[in-house]
């Protein structure tokens, strides 16, 4: 009994010997390939997490060229001074009235004041010109679409930063709707009676108002012919829907 106990024992341990470096190399292997895998995953997991990141802060595939405004002062829609109002009556000069006459003049002068009368009841009379014309500002960029979709609609900013303080000073905002093909340029432009800054100080000889600050523009959101939109990072919440909700597309299929 002990004999077979002894015998079985080395049995045993011959078997652990001959098997233990076979299950060592299969262990090691196993773990380098577990290796392998964790950092391929990681690897992956980070390029997938680098490649979102950029293209969430990427630019909005438009390309600003040039940013102007402009101080306009414009005539009221009413006022048209091409148009006379006459009634389809012009007055004669040689009609007018002469001191040197007695009965002629008086009958002339009734006639004259009914020909006056008549073009006044007919055409109206002719509109008098504004004692203050009212000043409009122009704000313009000038952008080309990079991308590779056409584009609906812009919501886009106007910025007025002080050099010296480093901060905003004056930012007008817009929603621009037009059709921008891929690598084709438009002039977005919104007109306000909003100056570009609350107070402007006095400029220096020589110089402009405008010229001591620096502009910029900035675009919060664009709306593609797809209906899929990019949003700035920094934009407020909701700026997109917002502009959704304003196209004249969207509103027209609405009202079909």
């Amino acid at each position: 009994m002990k004999a077979r106990y002894r015998n079985t024992t080395l049995l045993v341990r011959s078997f652990d010997v001959s098997i233990n470096p076979f299950v060592g190399r299969l262990i090691g292997l196993c773990g380098v390939l577990l290796w392998l895998l964790l950092v391929t995953s990681t690897t992956a997991a980070q390029g997938t997490n680098e490649s979102s990141t950029v293209n969430i802060s990427a630019s909005s595939s438009i390309e600003i060229i040039k940013l102007r405004w402009k101080r306009e002062v414009r005539l009221p829609r009413n006022f048209d001074p091409s148009v006379i109002p006459t009634g389809g009556t012009f007055n004669d000069p040689s009609t007018r009235v002469s001191s040197s006459t007695s009965t002629s003049a008086a009958s002339d002068a009734t006639r004259t004041a009914a020909a006056r009368s008549s073009a006044d009841s007919a055409g109206g009379t002719f509109p008098a010109t504004p004692s203050r014309l009212p000043v409009f500002y122009v704000y313009s960029m000038k952008i080309k679409n990079v991308g590779s979709k056409a584009i609906e609609g812009i919501a886009w900013d106007y910025i007025f930063i002080d050099p010296n303080l480093n901060s905003e000073i004056g930012r007008h905002q817009f929603l621009t709707y037009s059709k921008i093909l891929t690598s084709k340029t438009a002039t977005l432009r919104g007109d306000l009676r909003t100056p570009p800054i609350s107070v402007i100080g006095t400029p220096t000889s020589g110089s402009s108002q405008h010229s001591r600050y620096i502009e910029r523009g900035v675009v919060q959101c664009v709306l593609y012919e797809d209906e899929s939109v990019w949003k700035n990072p920094s934009a407020k919440p909701g700026i997109c829907e917002f502009l959704k909700s304003k196209s004249p597309v969207k509103q027209k299929r609405q009202s079909q």
